[in-house]
């Protein structure tokens, strides 16, 4: 018997890496592919504030300043999906964080750099996804 996922939403960033060599329709359509919808789509910078508010729980460690002025280095695009189970769903299809370890066919083996420029980010857990379509899209993005 197949597990009943909850529909869920989570934000999925296209990375500045990614942005500039063209990847974002690849990418999406990859995603898609997959089963997602995108409910929102947002293309264009992100401010440092925003990113420092994003990635608040790696504030004080070492990569932090590189990571915001990375994040903030150029447009991105910001999207909230929606799928069941979206925000496991994602994760597998994203790939791990190193594209040297990501899986074969995921997003990060098939379009990362490196650790950093790995060219996309997906929500770790369904709070996570919360925070962050909230932070982006506002509170009306997680109303289904």
């Amino acid at each position: 018997m197949k597990e009943e996922l909850p529909l869920e939403r989570t934000l999925f960033i296209v990375k500045p890496d990614a942005v500039e060599r063209n990847l974002i329709g690849k990418i999406l359509a990859h995603v898609e592919d997959r089963g997602f919808r995108i409910v929102e789509a947002r293309l264009g910078p992100i401010a440092r504030e925003e990113a420092e508010r994003f990635y608040a729980e790696h504030r004080g460690k070492p990569f932090f300043l590189d990571l915001l002025d990375y994040m903030t280095s150029g447009p991105v695009m910001l999207t909230c999906l929606e799928r069941e189970g979206a925000v496991r769903g994602l994760r597998e299809v994203v790939g791990a964080t190193d594209p040297k370890e990501a899986a074969p066919g995921t997003v990060r083996q098939l379009f990362g750099l490196s650790k950093q420029m790995n060219s996309v980010h997906a929500s770790d857990s369904p709070a996570s996804a919360s925070r962050e379509v909230e932070l982006f899209f506002g509170a009306q993005a997680l109303a289904r």
